[in-house]
């Protein structure tokens, strides 16, 4: 298998396919191959800016704003909760003014009315 006689081609002896220059990859090998320093200024910075947008879609917001959110977001619900319940007591409440004003015009108007109101007078 390991056969001494056998020495592997080297590097420059192993002829390497060069891509065609009016492909779109050729032209930006040819440019890396080019610009070798631009090429690697150029990835650091595309990959800086990968770094910054993902940390920030990635991190969680500060502790103060999740708590402001999530005593908003109980205080909407609870609003929700309680909004037919207010407006039944509403309802009622309505009814029970409109009750005491009957009650109060028919006293008014009976022989015990006019008795007593000169106390209220």
């Amino acid at each position: 298998m390991n056969d001494p006689s056998v020495i592997p081609p080297t590097d420059e002896e192993v002829p390497v396919p060069q891509p065609l220059p009016h492909t779109p990859i050729g032209q930006i090998e040819g440019m890396i191959r080019r610009h070798p320093v631009i090429a690697a200024l150029a990835t650091i910075g595309v990959g800086c800016a990968v770094g910054i947008v993902a940390r920030e879609l990635l991190t969680p917001p500060p502790p103060r704003r999740r708590a402001l959110q999530l005593l908003e977001d109980i205080q909407h619900r609870l609003a929700e909760f309680a909004e037919p319940a207010h407006d039944r007591a509403s309802h009622l409440a309505d009814e029970g003014v409109s009750a005491v004003k009957r009650g109060l015009n028919s006293v008014s108007s009976s022989k015990w009315g006019s008795r007593f109101s000169h106390l209220f007078s």
